[in-house]
């Protein structure tokens, strides 16, 4: 079981015991940092755009403002786990199937008639004035490279049908699965949807409608015979939350299923024990034992969780509290 850390989420993962195909999954290896001359995805080796539209790479040690970890160019937002993290455009009502995708090449070949489990984390950008639901993975045995395409005509096995993904604050797991043909060697992440058929929500009018998601934690292994990596068999742990009292994300709670018992404990950054939860139906209202409201700033927990498959994880993180 392969327990990921993170500042947004802390996930256990239940019965998913397969090996990572993506090399670079989380964009922390690079061959240089993003500076003004380059910030761009081919950064992260062995990350590449099959199109002209190159999206940018963004990584903490960078000092260029466009492509710096947690604030850049599009808004401030930290990384899901490490220090970078990678992003792209994937609407624009202003110019017609404008799109940017990302692809590599995988650690083995694909294969035939193997189920594969596939999930990778997005976020919307603060500065974006619209949301879709355009999000997708496409499998193929060569790569995908048109410089003069905007958008890709190719049909992926990995689609995101739902609600467009409206969330800035924390990653939002996009995860499927598919019978590989064989021999497929490169997956490629991005809108393959035309205008006509990309759903999209306004979040703020400004005149032109633009969307745009970071990605992070890309994921490709064989299922064998686990289930399919969605919530329904995933420890969710939002890390940050705002109890203001104005109706939104006021509560700290978790969320999951297929757990037979669970426990987290919450700590202040002296070490002093700040709340306990003994179920994913608790939550933290942002207040102390006392009833006092806690301050603004880091909080950490640690969280034991016995899943139906009686086996035992662990996972600690850090958890943001602004008021």
């Amino acid at each position: 079981m392969k327990v990921f850390l993170s500042l947004f989420f802390a996930v256990i993962q239940m019965g998913l015991l397969a090996q990572n195909l993506v090399p670079n999954s989380s964009f922390e290896n690079y061959a240089m940092c993003p500076d003004i001359n380059n910030f761009c995805i081919p950064l992260a080796i062995p990350w590449i755009s099959p199109t002209s539209n190159v999206p940018i790479y963004y990584n903490e040690c960078s000092t260029y403002s466009w492509s710096s970890v947690p604030k850049n160019i599009f808004g401030y937002h930290r990384s899901r786990t490490g220090k970078a993290y990678a992003g792209f455009g994937v609407y624009a009502s202003n110019v017609p199937e404008l799109r940017q995708y990302i692809e590599v090449k995988l650690n083995d070949s694909l294969i035939q008639n193997q189920v594969y489990c596939v999930g990778f984390y997005v976020s919307l950008c603060e500065s974006a004035s619209c949301a879709t639901n355009g999000l997708s993975a496409y499998f193929s045995p060569t790569p995908l490279s048109c410089p003069a395409c905007s958008l890709l005509p190719y049909v992926p096995q990995i689609n995101y049908l739902g609600n467009p993904i409206t969330d800035t604050l924390n990653w939002v797991l996009i995860s499927g699965t598919f019978i590989a043909q064989g021999g497929e060697q490169y997956v490629t992440i991005g809108n393959f949807n035309d205008d006509a058929h990309t759903s999209t929500k306004l979040v703020y009018a400004n005149g032109n409608a633009a969307g745009y998601y970071y990605i992070d934690d890309v994921y490709v292994g064989s299922c064998d015979t686990t289930p399919v990596p969605d919530s329904s068999s995933w420890l969710l742990i939002p890390n940050i939350f705002t109890p203001n009292g104005d109706g939104k994300n006021d509560l700290f709670k978790m969320s999951g299923a297929n757990i037979h018992s669970f426990s987290c404990t919450i700590y202040d950054r002296w070490g002093v024990q700040i709340a306990q939860l003994n179920t994913p139906d608790d939550a933290w209202d942002g207040r102390s034992k006392n009833g006092e409201p806690c301050s603004n700033g880091v909080y950490f927990y640690v969280a034991t969780a016995l899943g139906d498959d009686r086996k035992k994880y662990t996972c600690n993180g850090f958890l943001e509290l602004i008021r």
